[in-house]
């Protein structure tokens, strides 16, 4: 009985490794230019959801109050904070000769999401010089962005965040 037993066991555990159990190749490091590709990809697609909000901007009249811009700021900060941890999930995935760039752009992307998220918050309060303030540094933050996305050797994600 114990033998029987044993070899269901083993028989069990042989059938299991053989079915896997999802994506092999989700932890696996990925070459530069696959991890590049599924970045870039991702970035793509966080642009791309993040066109209607800007369609809805470049449709108010000039001189809108900060109150009626702040709701797609808000939208579009939420979407992108979306896109960010898409972005993010690909860390274990990246070359590991890449993954301090990698981590080194995704701070720079936190930084420029953390200051868009205050401007959407000084747009709702309607703080014209706070949201000025802010608007000012993002310039800093989103070329710091671009130059870490250089650096990491993607396209598309210089400007998303």
């Amino acid at each position: 009985m114990h033998r029987t037993c044993l070899a269901l066991l083993g028989a069990a555990a042989a059938a299991l490794a053989a079915c896997g159990g999802g994506d092999e190749t989700k932890d696996k490091p990925l070459t530069k230019e696959q991890f590049v590709t599924r970045a870039d990809g991702v970035c793509r697609e966080v642009k791309q959801e993040q066109r209607a909000y800007s369609d809805r901007l470049g449709a108010l009249p000039g001189g809108t109050d900060l109150e009626r811009v702040a709701p797609i700021l808000e939208g579009v900060v939420a979407q992108t904070r979306k896109g960010r941890e898409r972005l993010g999930a690909l860390r274990e995935q990246a070359p590991s000769a890449d993954r301090a760039a990698f981590d080194a752009y995704l701070t720079a992307a936190d930084r420029l999401l953390a200051a868009s998220t205050r401007l959407a918050a000084a747009a709702k309060s309607g703080d014209r010089a706070a949201a000025r303030r802010v608007a000012d540094a993002e310039d800093a933050l989103s070329t710091e962005q671009q130059r870490r996305a250089d650096e990491l050797g993607v396209e598309d994600c210089g400007d998303v965040f």
